[in-house]
């Protein structure tokens, strides 16, 4: 009994302890779960915490659940795995790629952050982590990576495997400990983080392995080497329905399988981390389009426009997939459609981590779930866009090609290994799908023949290699065909087709990555003048990219000024990117003004008259068509025609009526016609003057309305860049100007730009002046708002004008300085403030490298 009784006190005890014990860790928190076990969260508690003005414009995202604790095993590399070392960065993704003991590899990312952000050319232009580290803008960027849902990978994964298709085995853990220098390659540590951890394959020992360029090397060599276009196909279906945006080229490995006659490449996906990507904000989502990402789109029931949500694997869909018919794409969605049920989906959303299970998640399965049910109509559409603009291409062997058209407006193209009978593509397309078919011939002896007639004809450009080709083409009026010079005579004979014969590699070399698409980019910007007032503008730009990709194929660039008025640019380049042509064109705002203070280098400044006084209202309209050759790799030659109307507006009150009667011809429409040649060289001479230009030009020009008012003119500038050290330098520039008649009105005449004076303070027949600044980099200003980089500056400047009848030797003279600042290493602002005899003249400006 006694000892009954001390057994019982003895367990007693140990209870006792327990309930201790535990009521420790319930007290003090819940960040220990156990000794393996952590709760954690991406981004601390208080980021979550946004005004809701905030939240209208810059979107809610999916911050709540960053900020939300999650339970994950805590890990070491030393014991993850049996022990891991860090291998390399896998800088695409952002992240680390790991090995264990047994040689096996998987990729380390910390969760949170988008890595498309970073690739953007406007981000690498912009933002380097360190820089930012600290600011209000580095956790705005940091808030802007919650776009993307952090934890749905895990059942992305689940599904995918459930499907049939590539999956990683992701599971997620707590990185506890580490060193200081576990860092992936933007900087980010991955110590006392929150961080995934899938399998990778290791291309460099498995030899069947390849990577997405090597893959396309074999593919050109042999078509027996093809991929496994239903495999890939159901890939990129699944992107389009979980809304995975980041399909790069990286993000694919091909698994080489040989068969009885042929080798099939399998695909292997990397990652698939960028779905349901959750993108709200009224100016959050136009910002997304500036910085180039507006492929990034909110996940919704239906995408609006499926290339869009495909841009980044678009340009390898079309190397890969563009002639697999539609039936494939039909069957895989299909496929997708019955493997991915709701409890499929259902059960693979259960893997998420309980604690962000809720309204949110239940919001994305329903979205995936309508998806799910019209995949086949996305597969449609997409299908369809790859047919608008296909790229076709034989191999380096000898190849027949054959383009027979048909009926209404259909064309049948076919490639066919020479000698062989069995085609190893074969495809028809028509007029109402397809634009333009791009068929390179790549290398080898190929045969080319083109027969039969259709009533609507396809445009095709036929790229052919190097090599002994033949051809054989009827009558085409569409048909261009593109030959190195070798080829010359054996075209003589074809008539009725287009051909381009030139040894310029751009032309004729294959690259999948060059496709027919758009761009459009918005430059806003503005100043203050204390000499015209305030003015803003901003700059629309359109560019083409087709075949001819010199580097573009055209581009259209309009402007306003709300002073000025409307301009135009078009650049139209020729196919050797040395030679285009140009067309500028001009509308003046009916606030456009000319400053007219009379002629002469002793003219008035008229300092206690109010600025209009000396403002003559303009209107103005012009078109300058031009011709631009490239000399030398430094010089250029361009050859232009203008023509332009001025008409001066008479208003009372103002100077020029005591210079000019009010029936003065320039009061009426002047029309101007006038030619122009213009060299310009630019060149880096040494370390010490890495910039010098050169720019000469002469021309003439002649008022329509009375022929014998006109005059030749020329013109030469000179500018210069000297760096004394990193971050003093020394800029200066001279520009002297000759009219060789007196037949000209006051906007043609000869000026002088000195930033202490008003515009056309001094003008005549000639004029001569000459500037120069001292520009010292002072390097950044810390601050807890963004990155600021400023600079200070300090100059003179000095010219004069000549005017017949007038004899002076004064040389009028401006000095002042200013300074500049540059925002987040991308938009910059410029103060400056130069003085005169006539006073002082102040100058603010803002805009995207100004």
């Amino acid at each position: 009994m006694r000892k009954f009784e001390q057994i019982r006190r003895y367990y007693r005890n140990m209870l006792a302890c327990l309930l201790f014990v535990l009521s420790f860790l319930f007290c003090t928190g819940a960040d220990a779960m156990g000794q393996d076990t952590v709760r954690h969260s991406i981004y601390p508690q208080d980021m979550k915490n946004k005004s809701g003005l905030y939240n209208k414009l810059w979107g809610v995202h999916y911050r709540e659940l960053y900020s939300t604790p999650v339970t994950a095993d805590a890990v070491t590399l030393q014991a993850l795995q049996g022990g891991m070392e860090i291998m390399e960065q896998a800088a695409d993704f952002h992240a680390l790629v790991l090995s264990n003991r047994r040689n096996r590899l998987y990729m380390l990312k910390p969760l949170g952050g988008s890595t498309s952000f970073l690739e953007s050319k406007f981000f690498r232009e912009m933002y380097n982590k360190n820089d930012f580290k600290g600011t209000y803008l580095d956790e705005f960027i940091g808030d802007a990576y919650t776009i993307i849902n952090p934890y749905t990978f895990l059942a992305v994964d689940r599904m995918a495997k459930s499907a049939g298709l590539n999956f990683n085995n992701s599971r997620i853990y707590f990185m506890q400990g580490g060193e200081e220098g576990d860092t992936i390659a933007d900087g980010t540590g991955i110590r006392n983080r929150l961080v995934s951890l899938r399998d990778v394959p290791d291309t460099a020992t498995w030899k069947n392995i390849l990577s997405t360029g090597a893959l396309l090397d074999q593919i050109r060599q042999d078509k027996s080497h093809q991929v496994n276009s239903e495999g890939y196909i159901a890939e990129r279906l699944y992107d389009m329905l979980i809304g995975d945006w980041n399909k790069i080229p990286e993000n694919w490995n091909w698994q080489e399988i040989h068969t009885a006659d042929s080798i099939l490449f399998n695909p292997i996906v990397i990652d698939r981390s960028h779905a349901f990507t959750k993108v709200d904000g009224f100016l959050f989502k136009r910002m997304l389009k500036v910085l180039g990402l507006g492929f990034i789109t909110n996940y919704s029931n239906h995408p609006k426009d499926i290339g869009e949500i495909n841009t980044l694997g678009y340009t390898l869909d079309m190397a890969l997939v563009s002639g697999v018919d539609e039936s494939v794409w039909r069957t895989q969605a299909l496929a997708l459609q019955k493997n991915l049920s709701d409890s499929v989906i259902n059960e693979a959303f259960g893997a998420l981590p309980p604690e962000i299970q809720g309204a949110e998640t239940e919001a994305i399965k329903k979205k995936l779930l309508i998806r799910r049910d019209s995949l086949p109509y996305m597969a449609r559409r997409y299908y369809k866009k790859l047919q608008r603009t296909p790229v076709l291409t034989g191999t380096e062997g000898d190849d027949r090609i054959i383009l027979e058209c048909s009926g209404h407006d259909s064309l049948l193209v076919r490639i066919y290994p020479k000698g062989s009978p069995v085609p190893s593509f074969q495809k028809k397309y028509s007029a109402d799908s397809t634009e333009e078919i791009w068929l390179y011939g790549l290398g080898g002896d190929d045969e080319y023949e083109v027969i039969g007639k259709a009533h609507r004809e396809l445009p095709v450009y036929l790229i052919s290699g190097l090599g002994n080709n033949t051809y054989k083409v009827d009558k085409a009026r569409k048909v261009r065909i593109y030959a190195y010079e070798s080829d010359r005579k054996r075209l003589k004979d074809i008539a009725g087709v287009r051909k381009i014969i030139s040894d310029n590699p751009a032309i004729h070399n294959y690259d999948y990555e060059k496709v027919k698409y758009k761009e459009s980019d918005f430059t806003p910007w503005g100043f203050y003048d204390s000499d015209v007032g305030f003015s803003l503008g901003a700059f629309f730009t359109y560019t083409m990219y087709g075949f001819k990709q010199s580097p573009f194929t055209f581009r259209h660039r309009i402007g306003y000024n709300y002073l000025r008025g409307f301009m135009y640019q078009g650049t139209f380049p020729f196919y050797d990117e040395r030679k285009s042509f140009n067309l500028d064109a001009f509308i003046a705002s009916p606030r456009n003004f000319f400053n007219f203070f009379g002629y002469g280098n002793n003219s008035e400044g008229f300092k206690d008259e109010d600025k209009a006084y000396n403002r003559v209202t303009l209107r103005q309209y012009s078109v300058i068509p031009s011709f631009r050759m490239e000399m030398k790799k430094s010089q250029q030659l361009t050859l232009s025609a203008s023509f332009e109307m001025y008409k001066a507006k008479h208003t009372e009150g103002r100077y020029i009526n005591q210079v000019l009667p009010g029936n003065h011809p320039v009061f009426g429409m002047n029309l101007f016609a006038g030619v122009e040649a213009n060299w310009q060289v630019k060149m880096t001479p040494s370390a010490f003057i890495p910039e010098l230009e050169i720019e000469a030009s002469s021309g003439w020009k002649m008022n329509l309305k009375e022929v014998e008012r006109n005059f030749p003119y020329s013109k030469l500038d000179i500018s210069a860049t000297f760096r004394c050290s990193d971050r003093f330098s020394i800029e200066t520039g001279a520009e002297a100007k000759l009219l060789y008649s007196n037949e000209y009105d006051f906007y043609q005449a000869a000026g002088i730009t000195l930033r202490g004076f008003r515009d056309n303070r001094f003008i005549g027949k000639q004029s001569f002046y000459q500037h120069t600044d001292f520009r010292l980099d002072m390097g950044k200003i810390k601050n807890p708002f963004t990155p600021l980089k400023y600079g200070l500056f300090t100059g003179f400047d000095y010219g004069r004008v000549w005017f017949p009848g007038e004899h002076s030797h004064k040389w009028h003279t401006s000095y002042g300085g200013g300074f500049w600042l540059t925002i987040i290493n991308k938009v910059t602002t410029q103060y400056s403030c130069f003085g005169s005899e006539d006073g002082a003249r102040f100058l603010f400006a803002i805009g995207l490298g100004i």
